[in-house]
């Protein structure tokens, strides 16, 4: 009984895996079987004519995408727009496990059609995606290939159909180094581009750049061409996001970059005038230090003010504030427990707008808006132990040697903000608001009250997350 329990699980998760899309379990760990579970339905008919189709070529491993939108062994997807989708087919067949291939399969007249297998330039699939680079009405098909050499680099592979509706042929028509891929229609003239960003470790010499590839066609002949390249940060280590939107109408790219334990933004677009690919910040003799977006935090372009516009988060240190913890995590640094005011920017060339500026307490799940002229000169401390927030202002008197220049200010408490299980009960002169996990309690001072504060002012600039 527990052996055929056991291997009852395994097929229904083998079975969980194909449907889903997801990678929770490749055939890269069920080797020993023959062929995968069968699909039921249409998709069970795809299967049968994949089957049918490499049977003279021995047992095969299906292979999975590990990131983007798809994520099955059997991509479907209408690249004509026939309202019939095509498939493609990712695997590995058992003597050749380190080699991963494509077959691409038609419908037609009720049938799968088999059309042609395609090796792929790696040894696993990173990602799968369509689009329609040339406005044609077929979407091309862009595939990451990963390899197990590198982690980060992988290669591009762009397939399209130069054949009409009635019957579709895929073939390459580029392969491209790259770290991170990103679709866009820079330049604004109705079909979208591909930028890659590279970070070529593997050369003599460390470089870092941007490529902006266009499809262009003369008759039935297709190409895809760089039209663009410029160099990015050479400190740059790692690309954590890339994301494209208008600012003061002009559209950017947004490419957030790590580099070491700095993190920061480069903004590129398309110029007109010289009908190139271009950067907001000349690399070449200002350093990631100097790079107007560099941040402490990892955190990534968003449309912060949900106003169809990309904003940049800038951090600036608070002075005079900490997490202080009685026991700090292994895994966490002293100056990870520095707190910042991160700013929110809008990007007109040349020129930044603020939009939204705030403190964060992820611990205790609020943030605090900060305004530079009332909180200037306030600091704040974190004491996650107590779910205690407390926020102060100087007092004007130096602490013990008046003369020390250096010496800190002494402080006075303006209000203490404390987070509580939403199931607690609080007194109403206390209560604040409440939030997704806790509801708030402020008490405030009589210095703070001299100051102006009132629950309604702290209210104003109260933001629990979740709501």
């Amino acid at each position: 009984m527990h052996k055929k329990f056991i291997s009852l699980t395994a097929v229904l998760l083998v079975v969980l895996a194909v449907f889903s899309g997801c990678d929770v379990l490749t055939f890269n760990s069920a080797e020993n079987l023959v062929r995968p579970p069968r699909l039921p339905g249409d998709d069970g008919a795809l299967q049968s004519a994949f089957e049918s189709a490499i049977a003279d070529e021995g047992e095969y491993i299906l292979r999975y995408p590990t990131s983007g939108e798809h994520r099955s062994a059997f991509v479907r997807y209408d690249c004509d727009g026939d309202k019939s989708d095509e498939a493609f087919v990712f695997y590995s067949l058992k003597s050749e496990e380190m080699s991963v291939n494509m077959y691409f399969l038609d419908y037609e007249d009720g049938k799968w059609i088999p059309r042609e297998t395609t090796p792929g330039e790696g040894n696993d699939i990173h990602s799968v995606e369509f689009t329609d680079l040339n406005d044609d009405g077929i979407s091309e098909i862009l595939v990451g290939w990963s390899s197990l050499d590198s982690k980060s680099n992988k290669k591009l592979s762009v397939y399209c159909s130069g054949e009409d509706k009635s019957g579709m042929d895929f073939k390459m028509l580029v392969i491209e180094s790259y770290t991170n891929m990103f679709t866009v229609d820079l330049d604004d003239d109705g079909e979208r581009e591909i930028l890659l960003a590279y970070i070529n470790s593997t050369s003599d010499t460390y470089t870092t750049e941007a490529r902006l590839l266009k499809m262009s066609s003369q008759g039935n002949d297709y190409q895809i061409t760089a039209v663009g390249q410029v160099s990015l940060y050479s400190e740059m280590t790692a690309v954590n996001s890339i994301s494209a939107g208008w600012s003061m109408g002009r559209k950017y790219v947004y490419i957030d970059e790590a580099a070491g334990d700095t993190y920061l933004t480069e903004i590129l677009y398309w110029d007109n005038e010289k009908n190139s690919l271009s950067t907001a910040f000349p690399v070449d003799v200002l350093s990631v230090a100097g790079c107007p977006t560099s941040r402490s935090l990892p955190l990534n372009c968003e449309d912060v003010n949900k106003d169809g516009e990309i904003e940049i988060p800038v951090t600036k240190l608070m002075k005079n504030s900490s997490v202080i913890r009685k026991t700090l995590p292994a895994d966490m640094s002293a100056s990870e427990e520095n707190i910042y005011i991160i700013s929110w920017k809008k990007y007109n060339g040349g020129d930044y707008q603020t939009v939204d500026s705030y403190i964060s307490n992820e611990d205790d799940g609020f943030r605090f808006r900060f305004d530079d002229e009332l909180m200037a000169d306030w600091s704040v401390m974190f004491y996650p132990d107590e779910c205690i927030t407390q926020f102060f202002m100087p007092s004007g008197t130096d602490n013990d040697n008046p003369e020390n220049e250096i010496a800190e200010k002494e402080t006075d408490l303006l209000f203490t903000i404390k987070a509580v299980p939403l199931t607690e009960t609080v007194s109403v002169g206390t209560y604040l608001t409440s939030g997704k996990d806790y509801k708030y309690t402020c008490e405030i001072t009589e210095v703070g009250e001299n100051a102006g504060l009132t629950r309604s002012v702290i209210v104003s600039y109260f933001l629990p997350q979740g709501v």
